[in-house]
């Protein structure tokens, strides 16, 4: 080989090395994350974070009151997960929409306690919210069977703004299931770890419309085994 033809491959190989030898490390940096049953999605996170807005913006900014009201039978037979799914809801909504500040759930609860329902405006007023996210909960169950789970729920997201005392989102679900596809027999655990994982799903399925998300997530968390 010609000796300056190999003084010039040698040089370009060692002009490599630092680079080769950043890649690498980046790469070893993220094996720890990307590692057990979370790979795909974070690396789904990599790719493409974010990629599906929010079917409605109007939150940003505001002071926001989440309250689910379930139907008479739900509310004597199953008061406590309304409650929760609101709270989740809320929770979810204040950690992605910018600026938004949420009423906690238990100033909330203790005003409808308290109080004689009337509608969403009037509880959103006296709270002092700009809007309300109501969640009308029509039905909710976990069981399908005696022997397996399978959390189904129909419902409706709207939101009012207090002040135009209107309502300017309204989202349907009539049969919102978890796990998708098939059940989970309960024997692969409790009754209220269940109840758990169902209300986290129907909580971030409810919270983004209104924030952006990764469309992959859709995916995946509606067939999501713990």
């Amino acid at each position: 080989m010609c000796p300056a033809r190999a003084v010039a491959e040698a040089g370009s190989r060692s002009s490599r090395r630092p680079l080769l030898a950043g890649v690498c490390l980046a790469v070893a940096s993220l094996l720890p994350v990307l590692s057990g049953c979370s790979t795909l999605l974070t690396a789904a996170y990599l790719i493409a974070p974010q990629d599906t807005p929010a079917e409605y913006k109007g939150l940003k900014g505001k002071h926001v009151a989440v309250i689910c009201k379930p139907i008479v039978e739900l509310e004597f037979s199953d008061a406590g997960s309304s409650r929760e799914l609101a709270g989740t809801v809320g929770a979810l909504i204040e950690k992605n929409v910018r600026k938004t500040r949420v009423i906690s759930q238990d100033e909330v609860a203790r005003w409808i306690d308290e109080n004689s329902w009337i509608d969403y405006p009037t509880v959103g007023k006296s709270l002092d919210a700009d809007m309300v996210v109501g969640i009308d909960l029509e039905s909710f169950r976990m069981h399908e069977g005696s022997t397996l789970y399978r959390g189904r729920a129909s419902f409706t997201v709207r939101v009012f703004d207090v002040a135009e005392k209107k309502v300017v989102f309204t989202k349907r679900y009539d049969d919102f299931s978890f796990p998708t596809d098939g059940a989970m027999p309960v024997s692969d655990r409790s009754e209220a770890q269940f109840r758990g994982m169902f209300l986290q799903i129907l909580s971030q399925r409810i919270a983004r419309n209104f924030h952006a998300y990764d469309s992959r997530e859709s995916f995946a968390d509606g067939n999501l085994t713990f």
